[in-house]
Protein backbone atom coordinates (compact mmCIF):
# COMPACT_ATOMS: atom_id res chain seq x y z
CA UNK A 1 0.00 0.00 0.00
CA UNK A 2 1.31 3.47 -0.84
CA UNK A 3 2.26 5.38 2.29
CA UNK A 4 0.22 8.49 2.98
CA UNK A 5 2.11 11.78 3.26
CA UNK A 6 2.95 12.86 6.83
CA UNK A 7 0.35 15.40 7.87
CA UNK A 8 1.11 18.27 10.24
CA UNK A 9 -1.17 16.77 12.91
CA UNK A 10 0.54 13.40 12.68
CA UNK A 11 4.00 15.02 12.85
CA UNK A 12 2.98 16.90 16.00
CA UNK A 13 1.74 13.62 17.52
CA UNK A 14 5.08 11.93 16.81
CA UNK A 15 6.99 14.89 18.29
CA UNK A 16 4.84 14.68 21.43
CA UNK A 17 5.55 10.94 21.72
CA UNK A 18 9.28 11.60 21.33
CA UNK A 19 9.22 14.22 24.09
CA UNK A 20 7.20 11.95 26.41
CA UNK A 21 9.49 8.96 25.78
CA UNK A 22 12.62 11.05 26.44
CA UNK A 23 11.14 12.34 29.70
CA UNK A 24 10.13 8.80 30.64
CA UNK A 25 13.66 7.54 29.90
CA UNK A 26 15.13 10.29 32.12
CA UNK A 27 12.77 9.42 34.99
CA UNK A 28 13.47 5.68 34.63
CA UNK A 29 17.24 6.36 34.53
CA UNK A 30 17.17 8.44 37.70
CA UNK A 31 14.91 5.92 39.47
CA UNK A 32 17.04 2.92 38.39
CA UNK A 33 20.44 4.42 39.27
CA UNK A 34 19.23 5.65 42.64
CA UNK A 35 18.17 2.08 43.50
CA UNK A 36 21.19 0.34 42.04
CA UNK A 37 19.42 -1.12 38.96
CA UNK A 38 21.81 -0.78 36.02
CA UNK A 39 20.73 -3.41 33.46
CA UNK A 40 17.24 -2.36 32.32
CA UNK A 41 16.99 1.43 31.95
CA UNK A 42 19.29 1.80 28.84
CA UNK A 43 16.68 -0.01 26.74
CA UNK A 44 14.18 2.78 27.34
CA UNK A 45 16.32 5.08 25.19
CA UNK A 46 15.64 2.91 22.14
CA UNK A 47 12.04 4.14 22.04
CA UNK A 48 12.77 7.83 21.26
CA UNK A 49 15.61 6.79 18.92
CA UNK A 50 13.22 4.69 16.78
CA UNK A 51 10.50 7.39 16.87
CA UNK A 52 12.92 10.09 15.73
CA UNK A 53 14.32 7.88 12.95
CA UNK A 54 10.83 7.16 11.63
CA UNK A 55 9.21 10.60 11.91
CA UNK A 56 12.22 12.85 11.24
CA UNK A 57 14.82 10.80 9.35
CA UNK A 58 16.84 13.85 8.29
CA UNK A 59 17.33 14.89 11.93
CA UNK A 60 17.56 11.41 13.43
CA UNK A 61 21.39 11.27 13.51
CA UNK A 62 21.62 14.51 15.48
CA UNK A 63 18.72 13.44 17.70
CA UNK A 64 20.34 10.05 18.38
CA UNK A 65 23.65 11.66 19.32
CA UNK A 66 21.83 14.11 21.61
CA UNK A 67 19.93 11.29 23.34
CA UNK A 68 23.20 9.33 23.70
CA UNK A 69 24.90 12.31 25.35
CA UNK A 70 21.85 12.79 27.57
CA UNK A 71 22.07 9.17 28.71
CA UNK A 72 25.85 9.46 29.29
CA UNK A 73 25.47 12.70 31.25
CA UNK A 74 22.77 11.24 33.51
CA UNK A 75 24.90 8.18 34.29
CA UNK A 76 28.00 10.27 35.07
CA UNK A 77 26.08 12.80 37.15
CA UNK A 78 23.89 10.43 39.18
CA UNK A 79 25.83 7.21 39.10
CA UNK A 80 28.19 6.14 41.84
CA UNK A 81 31.93 6.34 41.16
CA UNK A 82 31.84 2.88 39.63
CA UNK A 83 34.22 2.28 36.71
CA UNK A 84 32.20 -0.72 35.54
CA UNK A 85 29.07 1.46 35.31
CA UNK A 86 30.94 4.17 33.43
CA UNK A 87 32.36 1.61 31.00
CA UNK A 88 28.90 0.16 30.36
CA UNK A 89 27.50 3.68 29.86
CA UNK A 90 30.20 4.43 27.26
CA UNK A 91 29.42 1.18 25.42
CA UNK A 92 25.70 1.98 25.42
CA UNK A 93 26.46 5.46 24.10
CA UNK A 94 28.23 4.00 21.04
CA UNK A 95 25.41 1.47 20.61
CA UNK A 96 22.84 4.27 20.63
CA UNK A 97 24.79 6.34 18.10
CA UNK A 98 25.50 3.36 15.81
CA UNK A 99 21.90 2.17 15.99
CA UNK A 100 20.64 5.67 15.29
CA UNK A 101 22.89 6.02 12.23
CA UNK A 102 21.75 2.65 10.82
CA UNK A 103 18.07 3.31 11.43
CA UNK A 104 18.38 6.84 10.07
CA UNK A 105 20.08 5.67 6.86
CA UNK A 106 17.50 2.98 6.25
CA UNK A 107 14.65 5.32 7.16
CA UNK A 108 15.81 8.00 4.71
CA UNK A 109 16.06 5.47 1.86
CA UNK A 110 12.65 4.09 2.74
CA UNK A 111 11.18 7.58 2.99
CA UNK A 112 12.60 8.60 -0.42
CA UNK A 113 11.12 5.52 -2.09
CA UNK A 114 7.88 6.11 -0.27
CA UNK A 115 7.79 9.75 -1.34
CA UNK A 116 8.27 8.73 -4.98
CA UNK A 117 5.34 6.32 -4.94
CA UNK A 118 3.41 8.69 -2.69
CA UNK A 119 3.88 11.51 -5.18
CA UNK A 120 2.79 9.32 -8.08
CA UNK A 121 -0.24 8.21 -6.08
CA UNK A 122 -1.45 11.45 -4.55
CA UNK A 123 -0.38 13.87 -7.30
CA UNK A 124 -1.57 11.76 -10.22
CA UNK A 125 -3.75 13.50 -12.80
CA UNK A 126 -5.95 10.40 -12.70
CA UNK A 127 -8.13 9.57 -9.74
CA UNK A 128 -6.67 6.82 -7.53
CA UNK A 129 -8.25 4.90 -4.66
CA UNK A 130 -7.89 1.54 -2.97
CA UNK A 131 -10.29 -0.72 -1.16
CA UNK A 132 -10.07 -3.79 1.05
CA UNK A 133 -11.03 -6.81 -1.03
CA UNK A 134 -12.48 -8.59 2.01
CA UNK A 135 -14.56 -5.82 3.60
CA UNK A 136 -14.80 -3.54 0.50
CA UNK A 137 -13.97 -0.54 2.74
CA UNK A 138 -12.18 2.38 1.07
CA UNK A 139 -8.62 2.35 2.38
CA UNK A 140 -7.13 5.35 0.65
CA UNK A 141 -7.81 7.91 -2.10
CA UNK A 142 -6.03 10.82 -3.69
CA UNK A 143 -7.48 14.31 -3.97
CA UNK A 144 -8.21 13.91 -7.69
CA UNK A 145 -10.58 11.00 -7.11
CA UNK A 146 -12.21 12.63 -4.08
CA UNK A 147 -12.82 15.79 -6.12
CA UNK A 148 -14.18 13.70 -8.99
CA UNK A 149 -17.03 12.37 -6.85
CA UNK A 150 -17.23 15.53 -4.71
CA UNK A 151 -15.98 14.17 -1.39
CA UNK A 152 -13.31 15.26 1.03
CA UNK A 153 -10.56 12.64 1.37
CA UNK A 154 -11.28 12.07 5.07
CA UNK A 155 -15.01 11.61 4.37
CA UNK A 156 -14.23 9.13 1.62
CA UNK A 157 -12.26 6.97 4.07
CA UNK A 158 -15.53 6.28 5.91
CA UNK A 159 -17.20 4.85 2.79
CA UNK A 160 -17.13 1.43 1.14
CA UNK A 161 -17.25 0.23 -2.44
CA UNK A 162 -21.08 -0.23 -2.41
CA UNK A 163 -21.40 3.45 -1.45
CA UNK A 164 -19.59 4.68 -4.57
CA UNK A 165 -20.62 1.88 -6.99
CA UNK A 166 -24.26 1.43 -5.93
CA UNK A 167 -25.45 -0.75 -8.81
CA UNK A 168 -25.13 -4.39 -7.60
CA UNK A 169 -24.69 -5.73 -11.12
CA UNK A 170 -21.89 -3.35 -12.09
CA UNK A 171 -20.20 -3.75 -8.70
CA UNK A 172 -20.42 -7.54 -8.79
CA UNK A 173 -19.04 -7.72 -12.31
CA UNK A 174 -16.19 -5.36 -11.41
CA UNK A 175 -15.24 -7.27 -8.24
CA UNK A 176 -15.45 -10.62 -10.06
CA UNK A 177 -13.21 -9.34 -12.87
CA UNK A 178 -10.56 -8.20 -10.39
CA UNK A 179 -10.79 -11.46 -8.44
CA UNK A 180 -10.52 -13.68 -11.52
CA UNK A 181 -7.96 -11.72 -13.53
CA UNK A 182 -6.12 -9.93 -10.69
CA UNK A 183 -5.53 -7.03 -13.09
CA UNK A 184 -8.18 -5.39 -15.27
CA UNK A 185 -8.24 -2.26 -17.39
CA UNK A 186 -10.68 0.23 -18.88
CA UNK A 187 -13.94 -0.90 -17.29
CA UNK A 188 -16.73 1.68 -17.53
CA UNK A 189 -18.38 2.07 -14.12
CA UNK A 190 -20.96 4.50 -12.77
CA UNK A 191 -19.83 6.19 -9.55
CA UNK A 192 -22.20 7.89 -7.10
CA UNK A 193 -21.02 11.32 -5.99
CA UNK A 194 -21.58 12.96 -2.61
CA UNK A 195 -24.65 14.82 -3.89
CA UNK A 196 -26.25 11.65 -5.29
CA UNK A 197 -25.42 12.40 -8.93
CA UNK A 198 -23.79 9.69 -11.04
CA UNK A 199 -20.38 10.07 -12.67
CA UNK A 200 -18.93 7.78 -15.33
CA UNK A 201 -15.41 6.52 -14.70
CA UNK A 202 -13.00 4.44 -16.78
CA UNK A 203 -11.50 2.19 -14.08
CA UNK A 204 -8.38 0.02 -14.10
CA UNK A 205 -7.60 -2.13 -11.06
CA UNK A 206 -4.85 -4.40 -9.77
CA UNK A 207 -4.51 -6.54 -6.67
CA UNK A 208 -1.50 -5.87 -4.43
CA UNK A 209 0.34 -8.13 -2.05
CA UNK A 210 -1.72 -6.66 0.77
CA UNK A 211 -5.47 -7.16 1.22
CA UNK A 212 -6.06 -4.05 -0.87
CA UNK A 213 -6.93 -3.42 -4.51
CA UNK A 214 -5.57 -0.25 -6.13
CA UNK A 215 -7.79 1.41 -8.76
CA UNK A 216 -7.13 4.26 -11.15
CA UNK A 217 -10.08 6.23 -12.48
CA UNK A 218 -10.44 8.62 -15.42
CA UNK A 219 -13.59 10.76 -15.44
CA UNK A 220 -15.40 10.18 -18.77
CA UNK A 221 -18.74 11.68 -17.75
CA UNK A 222 -18.56 14.61 -20.17
CA UNK A 223 -17.48 12.33 -23.03
CA UNK A 224 -20.24 9.89 -22.19
CA UNK A 225 -22.91 12.59 -22.11
CA UNK A 226 -21.61 14.11 -25.35
CA UNK A 227 -21.61 10.70 -27.01
CA UNK A 228 -25.17 9.98 -25.87
CA UNK A 229 -26.34 13.41 -27.04
CA UNK A 230 -24.65 12.87 -30.40
CA UNK A 231 -26.22 9.42 -30.69
CA UNK A 232 -29.68 10.83 -30.00
CA UNK A 233 -29.11 13.64 -32.51
CA UNK A 234 -27.97 11.12 -35.13
CA UNK A 235 -31.03 8.96 -34.51
CA UNK A 236 -33.35 11.92 -35.01
CA UNK A 237 -31.45 13.07 -38.08
CA UNK A 238 -31.48 9.56 -39.56
CA UNK A 239 -35.18 9.27 -38.86
CA UNK A 240 -35.80 12.58 -40.65
CA UNK A 241 -33.62 11.46 -43.58
CA UNK A 242 -35.43 8.13 -43.84
CA UNK A 243 -38.87 9.71 -43.82
CA UNK A 244 -37.87 12.39 -46.32
CA UNK A 245 -36.14 9.88 -48.58
CA UNK A 246 -39.14 7.56 -48.46
CA UNK A 247 -41.49 10.38 -49.46
CA UNK A 248 -39.21 11.51 -52.30
CA UNK A 249 -38.89 7.96 -53.63
CA UNK A 250 -42.66 7.58 -53.55
CA UNK A 251 -43.06 10.78 -55.57
CA UNK A 252 -40.35 9.68 -58.02
CA UNK A 253 -42.08 6.34 -58.50
CA UNK A 254 -45.30 8.19 -59.29
CA UNK A 255 -43.43 10.56 -61.63
CA UNK A 256 -41.77 7.69 -63.52
CA UNK A 257 -45.16 5.99 -63.82
CA UNK A 258 -46.77 9.09 -65.32
CA UNK A 259 -43.83 9.52 -67.72
CA UNK A 260 -44.28 5.94 -68.86
CA UNK A 261 -48.01 6.53 -69.42
CA UNK A 262 -47.26 9.75 -71.28
CA UNK A 263 -44.80 7.94 -73.58
CA UNK A 264 -47.56 5.55 -74.58
CA UNK A 265 -49.85 8.41 -75.73
CA UNK A 266 -47.20 10.60 -77.39
CA UNK A 267 -46.33 9.92 -81.03
CA UNK A 268 -44.32 13.02 -81.82
CA UNK A 269 -40.59 11.99 -81.90
CA UNK A 270 -39.40 15.27 -80.39
CA UNK A 271 -41.81 15.02 -77.47
CA UNK A 272 -40.83 11.39 -76.92
CA UNK A 273 -37.19 12.52 -76.79
CA UNK A 274 -38.07 15.05 -74.11
CA UNK A 275 -39.94 12.38 -72.15
CA UNK A 276 -36.94 10.04 -72.38
CA UNK A 277 -34.66 12.75 -70.99
CA UNK A 278 -37.13 13.44 -68.19
CA UNK A 279 -37.19 9.72 -67.40
CA UNK A 280 -33.36 9.60 -67.34
CA UNK A 281 -33.24 12.62 -65.03
CA UNK A 282 -35.83 11.12 -62.66
CA UNK A 283 -33.97 7.79 -62.68
CA UNK A 284 -30.69 9.57 -61.89
CA UNK A 285 -32.36 11.38 -58.98
CA UNK A 286 -33.67 8.04 -57.72
CA UNK A 287 -30.17 6.51 -57.83
CA UNK A 288 -28.74 9.51 -55.98
CA UNK A 289 -31.42 9.23 -53.27
CA UNK A 290 -30.63 5.53 -52.88
CA UNK A 291 -26.95 6.44 -52.66
CA UNK A 292 -27.65 8.71 -49.67
CA UNK A 293 -29.34 5.75 -47.95
CA UNK A 294 -26.28 3.52 -48.43
CA UNK A 295 -23.79 6.26 -47.52
CA UNK A 296 -25.75 7.10 -44.36
CA UNK A 297 -25.25 3.56 -43.05
CA UNK A 298 -21.43 3.65 -43.33
CA UNK A 299 -19.77 3.73 -39.91
CA UNK A 300 -23.02 3.67 -37.91
CA UNK A 301 -22.26 0.27 -36.38
CA UNK A 302 -18.97 -0.88 -34.90
CA UNK A 303 -16.61 -2.83 -37.19
CA UNK A 304 -16.71 -6.64 -37.01
CA UNK A 305 -14.53 -9.61 -37.89
CA UNK A 306 -15.83 -11.07 -41.18
CA UNK A 307 -15.10 -14.49 -42.70
CA UNK A 308 -14.02 -13.36 -46.16
CA UNK A 309 -15.18 -16.44 -48.09
CA UNK A 310 -18.60 -16.40 -46.40
CA UNK A 311 -19.03 -12.66 -47.01
CA UNK A 312 -18.23 -13.12 -50.71
CA UNK A 313 -20.76 -15.98 -50.91
CA UNK A 314 -23.47 -13.76 -49.40
CA UNK A 315 -22.69 -11.01 -51.90
CA UNK A 316 -22.83 -13.45 -54.84
CA UNK A 317 -26.21 -14.78 -53.70
CA UNK A 318 -27.81 -11.42 -54.58
CA UNK A 319 -26.44 -11.37 -58.15
CA UNK A 320 -27.46 -13.03 -61.40
CA UNK A 321 -24.35 -15.08 -62.26
CA UNK A 322 -25.82 -17.45 -64.84
CA UNK A 323 -23.51 -16.21 -67.61
CA UNK A 324 -20.45 -15.64 -65.41
CA UNK A 325 -18.21 -18.17 -63.67
CA UNK A 326 -16.89 -16.89 -60.33
CA UNK A 327 -13.93 -18.71 -58.78
CA UNK A 328 -13.18 -17.97 -55.11
CA UNK A 329 -9.82 -19.09 -53.71
CA UNK A 330 -9.74 -17.55 -50.23
CA UNK A 331 -8.40 -19.48 -47.19
CA UNK A 332 -10.22 -19.48 -43.84
CA UNK A 333 -9.45 -15.85 -43.09
CA UNK A 334 -11.16 -13.04 -41.18
CA UNK A 335 -10.76 -9.30 -41.74
CA UNK A 336 -11.83 -6.46 -39.47
CA UNK A 337 -14.17 -4.16 -41.39
CA UNK A 338 -17.42 -2.21 -41.36
CA UNK A 339 -20.61 -4.36 -41.35
CA UNK A 340 -21.24 -3.18 -44.93
CA UNK A 341 -18.26 -5.21 -46.21
CA UNK A 342 -20.65 -7.52 -48.08
CA UNK A 343 -21.78 -4.53 -50.17
CA UNK A 344 -18.15 -3.92 -51.22
CA UNK A 345 -17.86 -7.37 -52.82
CA UNK A 346 -21.35 -7.00 -54.28
CA UNK A 347 -20.38 -3.69 -55.90
CA UNK A 348 -17.11 -5.05 -57.31
CA UNK A 349 -18.66 -8.18 -58.82
CA UNK A 350 -21.70 -6.26 -60.10
CA UNK A 351 -19.38 -3.61 -61.56
CA UNK A 352 -17.48 -6.26 -63.54
CA UNK A 353 -20.68 -7.82 -64.91
CA UNK A 354 -22.26 -4.47 -65.83
CA UNK A 355 -19.26 -2.64 -67.29
CA UNK A 356 -16.94 -5.43 -68.42
CA UNK A 357 -19.15 -5.93 -71.52
CA UNK A 358 -18.07 -9.51 -72.22
CA UNK A 359 -17.08 -10.77 -68.78
CA UNK A 360 -17.38 -14.57 -68.47
CA UNK A 361 -14.93 -15.22 -65.61
CA UNK A 362 -14.26 -13.50 -62.30
CA UNK A 363 -11.41 -14.73 -60.12
CA UNK A 364 -11.23 -13.81 -56.41
CA UNK A 365 -8.11 -14.80 -54.44
CA UNK A 366 -5.83 -13.57 -51.69
CA UNK A 367 -2.09 -13.04 -51.31
CA UNK A 368 -0.61 -12.74 -47.80
CA UNK A 369 2.39 -10.45 -47.48
CA UNK A 370 4.69 -9.66 -44.56
CA UNK A 371 2.69 -6.60 -43.48
CA UNK A 372 -0.65 -6.96 -45.27
CA UNK A 373 -3.19 -9.17 -46.98
CA UNK A 374 -4.21 -8.48 -50.58
CA UNK A 375 -7.68 -9.59 -51.72
CA UNK A 376 -7.70 -9.55 -55.52
CA UNK A 377 -10.86 -9.44 -57.69
CA UNK A 378 -10.12 -9.65 -61.43
CA UNK A 379 -12.20 -10.36 -64.53
CA UNK A 380 -11.64 -10.99 -68.25
CA UNK A 381 -13.60 -7.97 -69.46
CA UNK A 382 -12.51 -4.86 -71.32
CA UNK A 383 -10.67 -3.40 -68.34
CA UNK A 384 -10.33 0.24 -67.29
CA UNK A 385 -8.23 2.85 -69.12
CA UNK A 386 -5.19 4.12 -67.23
CA UNK A 387 -6.50 7.70 -67.04
CA UNK A 388 -9.69 6.51 -65.30
CA UNK A 389 -8.18 4.12 -62.69
CA UNK A 390 -8.40 6.70 -59.92
CA UNK A 391 -11.40 8.65 -61.22
CA UNK A 392 -13.72 5.65 -60.89
CA UNK A 393 -13.49 5.94 -57.08
CA UNK A 394 -14.61 9.56 -57.04
CA UNK A 395 -18.16 10.55 -56.22
CA UNK A 396 -18.61 12.69 -59.31
CA UNK A 397 -17.67 9.84 -61.66
CA UNK A 398 -20.35 7.24 -62.34
CA UNK A 399 -22.04 5.26 -65.05
CA UNK A 400 -25.52 3.79 -64.94
CA UNK A 401 -26.06 3.01 -61.24
CA UNK A 402 -22.90 4.92 -60.25
CA UNK A 403 -21.44 5.63 -56.80
CA UNK A 404 -20.69 1.92 -56.14
CA UNK A 405 -16.90 2.17 -56.19
CA UNK A 406 -16.96 5.42 -54.24
CA UNK A 407 -19.09 3.73 -51.57
CA UNK A 408 -16.78 0.72 -51.53
CA UNK A 409 -13.70 2.83 -50.87
CA UNK A 410 -15.52 4.73 -48.09
CA UNK A 411 -16.67 1.49 -46.42
CA UNK A 412 -13.16 0.04 -46.49
CA UNK A 413 -11.58 3.27 -45.21
CA UNK A 414 -13.49 2.96 -41.91
CA UNK A 415 -10.89 0.38 -40.75
CA UNK A 416 -7.94 1.64 -42.83
CA UNK A 417 -8.42 -0.81 -45.69
CA UNK A 418 -7.54 0.51 -49.15
CA UNK A 419 -8.60 -0.38 -52.69
CA UNK A 420 -6.85 0.18 -56.02
CA UNK A 421 -7.46 -0.78 -59.64
CA UNK A 422 -4.29 -2.32 -61.11
CA UNK A 423 -5.57 -4.14 -64.23
CA UNK A 424 -4.47 -3.67 -67.83
CA UNK A 425 -6.88 -1.95 -70.19
CA UNK A 426 -8.16 -4.45 -72.72
CA UNK A 427 -7.29 -7.47 -70.55
CA UNK A 428 -9.80 -7.04 -67.72
CA UNK A 429 -10.24 -5.10 -64.49
CA UNK A 430 -8.21 -5.99 -61.39
CA UNK A 431 -9.17 -4.57 -58.00
CA UNK A 432 -6.86 -5.05 -55.01
CA UNK A 433 -8.14 -4.62 -51.44
CA UNK A 434 -5.18 -4.20 -49.07
CA UNK A 435 -5.74 -5.18 -45.43
CA UNK A 436 -3.17 -4.11 -42.77
CA UNK A 437 -1.53 -6.85 -40.69
CA UNK A 438 -3.48 -6.00 -37.52
CA UNK A 439 -6.81 -6.21 -39.36
CA UNK A 440 -6.72 -9.81 -40.59
CA UNK A 441 -6.26 -13.18 -38.95
CA UNK A 442 -6.44 -16.85 -39.87
CA UNK A 443 -9.26 -19.05 -38.60
CA UNK A 444 -8.24 -22.57 -37.61
CA UNK A 445 -10.37 -25.36 -39.05
CA UNK A 446 -13.13 -26.49 -36.71
CA UNK A 447 -13.16 -23.25 -34.73
CA UNK A 448 -16.12 -20.92 -34.67
CA UNK A 449 -15.19 -17.29 -35.40
CA UNK A 450 -15.79 -14.78 -32.63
Amino acid sequence: MTMRPMTRQKQMLYDLCIAVSVCAAIVVTYFSISRGIYEVFPYFYLIPIVLIAFSRPKLSIYGTVAIGWLYLALVFLHGLPDLRLYAMATVWFYIFVSLGVLISTYSQVYRKEGEKSCGAYYNSQAGVFSYDRATLKIRDANRKFAHMIRYECDELMKKSLPDIIPDPGERGQFIASVRDQRRVGDIEVRLRAWDGSMRWGLVSAAETGEPGVICTVVDITDNKLSREALTQANKKLNLLNNVTRHDILNQLTALLGYIELAKQDVTDPRQREFLNKEEQAATAIRHQILFTRDYQNIGIHSPLWHRVDETISLAMASLDLRSVQVRVNIPRMEIYADPLLEKVFYNLIENSIRHGEHVSEIDIRSVERSDSLDIIIEDNGIGIPDEEKERIFRREYYKNTGFGLFLSREILAITNLTILETGTSGNGARFVIRVPREHFRSVAAGLTPE
